[in-house]
């Protein structure tokens, strides 16, 4: 092959690379857009991106968003400062549990004993408690021979000044059951004012050891100068030593949440997910259809079908009646500290089974927030879920200096119309594609093999010439 055809196939392999190497997104690459809608002449604007877009990222770290004008252009953006992780909690004191007790009918109570007025069949019913004993120890004889010890315990809280999101038990426990704790607050051991706790408390067998000892507050509760009543009616072999409480710090953000598809079942005890993203996960909210059921399970995850499962939680799916006809109690989303898996999968333990449509999921995200600035043609779309992009953000310091509000000052786009891209059709190359490749990519390397080739036949040319004694290229 002479010089010129030397030179002539290199230039095409360049020219062929050439556009997949100018890696520049554009926006109908990516999987997901949506209309922004802003106030008028407005230099820059914040947008929190929604559910729907988080689930079609395929980066960790969200590198694959991006915010076009109207002429498809990238605008300058970066990311509002995250929610700041959750401080370690800060416990108050603990707080020992004082037995309650009923007399015999006629039957007079031990000297010392307190009475206290709890609400009973038709009028409150009296009981008392033996408030006497050693500092920092529960009290555990009965206030007289006659009397009989309730399922409730009273504690002394009037000193606590901090408010409190959760309350922590020290307590012996049934092994397997789950125990509904109920609450009420009083001043005066009279007039009770109850409480709405959240979750059961629990402590299953097995080389998982799952256990819960704390019940969440629906709002924050003041203690100072009340009494805490905590009961558990109908549970046996339940005894109570001490309550703590978590202090409230301030709100936590709400996360973002959206539904999973339904499952693929793997066996009588196991589900999976298939997961199309790699954002983290920062919860996951596992829902039982069937009232009064209860299934612990086993949360694992991995990123790639030929990896080994890892455990990422363990917790008890249950949806349990409250006592006396009360509301319903259900569990809590368990956390999964951020974790970015394909495949995500649910065990059922202790030789129960899971059935595919007992059981609805759903992922729980950080809250991921975008500024902006507008410049360029309106209207402006956010673009999410692009295979390869390289990040682009700027320090949010950057745009903090130069726009003229502050970050958290400035108007907030509103989501609109939303576009999906269309997946084409599988082919007959689909087995040979990796999850999370895009179409540019897999052009790029088509591009590289091609050169090989050619490049593979330019050589073999010129071994024929040079073994049929040709004249090599000058």
């Amino acid at each position: 092959m002479s010089k010129a055809g030397w030179n002539g196939a290199l230039s095409l392999c360049v020219a062929l690379a050439g556009p997949c190497l100018a890696d520049v997104p554009k926006p109908q690459e990516f999987a997901w857009r949506a209309a922004l809608e802003l106030p008028a002449s407005t230099s820059g604007a914040r947008v929190g991106v929604p559910a729907e877009a988080l689930l079609q990222l395929q980066s960790s770290d969200a590198r694959d968003v991006r915010i076009f004008n109207a002429a498809g252009e990238p605008v300058a953006f970066g990311f509002a400062a995250p929610p700041a992780p959750p401080a370690s909690a800060q416990r108050t004191a603990r707080y020992t549990a004082f037995p309650l007790f009923s007399a015999a009918p006629g039957a007079r109570p031990a000297r010392g004993a307190v009475q206290v007025r709890i609400d009973g069949a038709g009028a409150p019913a009296p009981v008392w408690v033996q408030l006497g004993g050693a500092e920092g120890k529960p009290a555990a004889s009965a206030p007289g021979a006659t009397s009989t010890r309730l399922n409730a315990a009273l504690f002394d809280t009037r000193q606590e000044k901090q408010p409190l999101r959760a309350l922590e038990l020290q307590a012996e426990l049934p092994a397997n059951v789950p125990v509904h704790i109920t609450g009420a607050t009083s001043p005066d051991l009279a007039q009770w004012r109850p409480l709405e706790l959240r979750g059961r408390l629990y402590r299953f067998d097995g080389p998982d050891g799952m256990a819960n000892m704390t019940l969440e507050l629906e709002q924050p509760l003041q203690l100072e100068g009340q009494y805490l009543r905590l009961g558990w009616e109908g549970q046996d072999g339940v005894a109570v030593n001490y309550v703590g409480g978590l202090v409230a710090a301030a709100l936590p953000v709400a996360r973002v949440a959206a539904p999973l598809p339904p499952p693929t079942v793997a066996g009588p005890a196991a589900l999976e997910w298939p997961l199309a993203f790699a954002t983290p996960v920062a919860a996951l909210a596992l829902a039982t259809t069937q009232p009064n059921s209860l299934v612990p399970v086993r949360i694992l995850g991995r990123n790639d079908a030929a990896q080994p499962w890892r455990t990422l939680a363990s917790t008890v799916v249950y949806r349990l009646q409250g006592a006396n006809g009360s509301a319903e109690t259900t569990n809590p989303a368990v956390p999964l500290g951020g974790a970015s898996v394909r495949y995500l999968r649910v065990e059922a333990t202790h030789g129960m089974q899971l059935a595919p449509s007992a059981l609805r999921a759903s992922v729980e995200f950080t809250p991921v927030q975008m500024v902006f600035v507008a410049s360029g043609p309106a209207p402006f779309q956010l673009a999410a879920g692009r295979a390869g992009t390289d990040a682009a953000a700027l320090p949010a310091a950057m745009l903090a200096g130069t726009l003229p509000l502050k970050l958290a000052e400035l108007p907030e786009a509103r989501i609109g119309a939303v576009q999906l891209r269309q997946t084409a059709s599988a082919g007959p190359f689909a087995a040979f594609v990796l999850p999370g490749q895009s179409g540019r990519s897999l052009l790029l390397w088509a591009v590289l093999g091609g050169g090989v080739l050619l490049l593979g036949g330019v050589a073999w040319t010129l071994f024929r010439q040079l073994k049929a004694g040709a004249p090599p290229p000058a």
